[in-house]
């Protein structure tokens, strides 16, 4: 996208501020309204249509606040108002179009904007927070408190502040750029703005958009706090120990209840049950299966194999497998359902990147609105239906393994990772293959070097062409706070390479890999001075500890996690530090390594 502009506001009751940045020629240029009593005057109020008007403009969380702001302030208010409009917005926590309704306010059409909140991956975090994960120069909070009655230095001090948001927004615009123009194609495609939606809100748009052609009309269902569901097993599911056969048996007279936020509850004689299977215990869950191994090394002698099997598909495959729509939407649902994924398979095999992309997020997305009451595909029976069929499908399979010897070493929700001699491989490959032929369902391999676990959802895989990490194995990214990547570094190129940890993190020169990151609820300061909600620091040789703003019930001021020994690096536009406490950073790795079970190198 061509000539994008991003926007900020910042409200007090005497001044308000809208800026902008151009996000090609990197040009600053801002509307100001100077006085309570104030409002636009002639020529700032068509600079601001103007821009609204002719540029493409994006913001953070926009749509909620900026717009409505922008939009008041079109209507010649003064700051004194607006700054009302905005205590309302943030006290109300009020989504942009209930806003607008309450205040009167229209969205022409000569406005072009998008919101990047929703597009941005993960569970929503601040701005800040994502600055920090991005690792943008400068992390700073808003510098003087809201509903303050601004000086003329302080109004030069918050603009310098909304100018540094704006460049953290576009730090975050080229991050997700490739989610954005997925967005402007899928609009394209399906005629409908997307531009500001998350993915499962892209989900909910296209299917009801393709049911609608259907002359099917989604409503969200009303389905009661407290209701009930039974769980239908499929005729394939069978089990041959007496153990396996007795939670069937309580998964099938069971009920499943909805909890006060229309989530299923996973009944407390199945949440609290463990299941032993050769040399592992598995848990159920409502999000699925997983194995509880802890400090877990293993590497494969040359007499064996250590292999990861994957489901292909699993959640839409059960769906389309066992014809499992929404009660409210009928079978239409599963006939576009069907349609999507038969085009997405298709695309992916085509290597059409856009549609299989484009198409992969209506699929994945589409499960997680299962479980929203306020989705018009809201199906709590079928989201069940779904994992606890993909759950008990495993199960079998690793039954069946470990009545052949063969050893599941450990499995979580749509795959399992077994140990094997090479003499067991024809067996292992048939029960899989009949597992497939019994269940519909399809496999795929992949074989391991070694495998590295601290728990099911903390590991390292080493394979043949390179290693793959969950949780602390993955690096740094818009969904996790950076926490000292150098330490994960060190372990990773001891475990692939045998390089020595001393050598790695004494021979590192990126700041970055040395930064943790950490939100703050209140704020946090350090030496009685304030940084901010967004906290970041490196291990320090003259070190001290971070704390929170607000003191507790007994008067005290607690530590911030894993900060002793810190010095806060809020702005990156610096020298690489010389009291890097190195002998920290390869302590905390040698942890790691004992957290693997790995006690000899």
């Amino acid at each position: 996208m061509k000539d994008l502009v991003v926007l900020d506001c910042e409200v007090y009751p005497n001044y308000t501020l809208f800026a902008f940045k151009n996000i090609d020629n990197q040009k600053t240029f801002t509307v100001e309204i100077k006085g309570e009593s104030s409002s636009l005057d002639e020529n700032s109020l068509k600079k601001l249509q103007q821009i609204m008007t002719v540029r493409t403009t994006f913001g953070f969380n926009s749509r909620n606040y900026d717009m409505p702001i922008i939009l008041f302030a079109l209507q010649e208010k003064t700051a004194k108002e607006i700054c009302k409009l905005s205590n309302y917005i943030i006290e109300n926590n009020s989504p942009g179009w209930k806003t607008l309704q309450n205040f009167s306010l229209s969205w022409p059409n000569s406005i072009k904007h998008f919101d990047i909140q929703e597009p941005s991956p993960g569970v929503r975090v601040s701005l800040k927070l994502y600055g920090g994960r991005m690792h943008s120069d400068k992390l700073q909070d808003l510098p003087i408190e809201p509903n303050s009655i601004l000086s003329k230095n302080e109004m030069e001090e918050t603009k310098s502040y909304c100018i540094n948001d704006l460049n953290t927004t576009i730090d975050l615009y080229r991050q997700i750029e490739d989610r954005i123009k997925l967005r402007v194609d899928m609009s394209n495609k399906y005629g409908q703005d997307l531009l500001s939606k998350s993915d499962a809100q892209i989900a909910e748009v296209v299917i009801k958009s393709e049911l609608t052609k259907k002359r099917i009309y989604c409503k969200t269902p009303k389905i009661p706090n407290g209701k009930t569901f039974k769980y239908e097993v499929p005729d394939f599911i069978s089990f041959k120990s007496k153990q396996l056969k007795d939670i069937l048996e309580i998964i099938k007279t069971n009920d499943f209840e909805l909890d006060g936020k229309g989530s299923i509850k996973l009944p407390s004689v199945l949440k609290n049950a463990k299941i032993e299977l050769g040399n592992s215990i598995y848990q159920l869950g409502i999000g699925g299966i997983h194995s509880t191994e802890k400090k877990q090394a293993i590497i494969p002698t040359e007499h064996q194999f250590l292999i990861d099997k994957d489901v292909a598909s699993y959640y839409p495959s059960i769906i389309l497998n066992q014809k499992l729509y929404p009660r409210h939407l009928g079978t239409p649902f599963l006939d576009v359902y069907k349609e999507i994924v038969e085009e997405r398979l298709k695309a992916k095999k085509e290597g059409n990147k856009i549609v299989n992309e484009s198409l992969k997020i209506v699929i994945n997305g589409s499960f997680g609105k299962l479980g929203s009451k306020y989705s018009a595909l809201y199906s709590p029976d079928l989201m069940i239906a779904v994992t606890l069929t993909g759950q008990l499908s495993l199960l079998m399979l690793i039954e069946e393994l470990e009545n052949n010897d063969i050893s599941v070493i450990s499995s979580n929700t749509d795959g399992f990772v077994s140990l094997l001699t090479k003499e067991q491989y024809e067996r292992y490959d048939s029960i899989c293959f009949d597992w497939e032929l019994t269940t519909g369902f399809v496999l795929e391999e992949t074989r391991y070097k070694a495998l590295y676990s601290r728990d099911v959802n903390n590991y390292l895989a080493i394979t043949d062409y390179g290693y793959k990490g969950k949780g602390i194995f993955t690096l740094d990214s818009l969904q996790k706070n950076p926490q000292a990547t150098i330490i994960i570094n060190a372990v990773i190129k001891l475990l692939v390479d045998n390089i020595p940890i001393s050598e790695t993190i004494r021979n590192c020169k990126d700041l970055k890999e040395f930064l943790h990151v950490r939100s703050v609820t209140g704020g946090a300061t350090y030496k009685d001075t304030y940084l901010g909600r967004v906290v970041r620091w490196i291990y320090s040789t003259n070190g001290d500890v971070i704390k929170y703003k607000k003191p507790n019930k007994t008067g005290t001021f607690p530590k911030v996690a894993k900060s002793e020994g810190s010095r806060p690096i809020m702005d990156l536009n610096c020298e690489f530090p010389k009291d890097i406490d190195y002998d920290r950073y390869i302590e905390e790795s040698m942890s790691i390594l004992d957290d693997l079970g790995i006690t000899e190198l």
